[in-house]
């Protein structure tokens, strides 16, 4: 049951994200990014332990709870960020990605702990966060490509099992290397 629910709120979430962007231009590109925060804010509540019992609502989670500002300005400021670096070279663009690939669920977790966090130090303590985590990081996203060729086989139906696992992945990864942290 849980995991036909991830794959329905993964496939909404691109319908959504798809829709909005074809129909709004560049504006539908923001809300885009808002609501892929979402997705990987929900999933990080799953990988908690938490349930969640309304996946539309899900979607929205970087909407709500006093957290659009600061994912908003986080995604515009890491954007921003990345493009120039990748303007430089494609290897320091994907090099800075990946450091900051964790800001969405730092910014969750402080928000959720009633803390203030601008978004440039949601992006610096990701970058805190994968110093020396960037290559197995990088590692694990190139393992998940022989699965995407494998779920674009059947018309590309395999992702609605194959998108849900690598949000969950990556929620257990950022929960895991967080508590490193803690723990040092």
């Amino acid at each position: 049951m849980l995991a036909t629910g991830l794959m329905a709120f993964c496939l909404l979430a691109s319908i959504l994200a798809g829709l909005i962007g074809s129909l709004t231009g560049g504006f539908g590109t923001i809300i885009a990014g808002l609501i892929a925060a979402g997705v990987g804010i929900a999933f990080l509540q799953l990988v908690d332990g938490n349930k969640i019992t309304n996946y539309f609502t899900a979607l929205f989670f970087g909407f709500t709870s006093n957290r659009l500002i600061s994912i908003f300005l986080t995604w515009l400021l890491s954007t921003i960020f990345f493009c120039l670096w990748t303007i430089l070279l494609i290897v320091p663009g994907i090099i800075k990605g990946l450091a900051y690939s964790q800001a969405y669920y730092i910014v969750k977790d402080r928000v959720d702990n009633g803390e203030e966090l601008t978004p440039t130090q949601a992006i610096t303590e990701s970058r805190r966060l994968m110093d020396g985590h960037k290559w197995e990081f990088f590692l694990l996203q190139l393992s998940f490509i022989g699965w995407a060729i494998l779920a674009a086989i059947p018309f590309g139906l395999g992702f609605l099992w194959l998108i849900p696992y690598i949000h969950a992945t990556n929620a257990n990864y950022y929960r895991k290397l967080s508590a490193n942290q803690t723990d040092n």
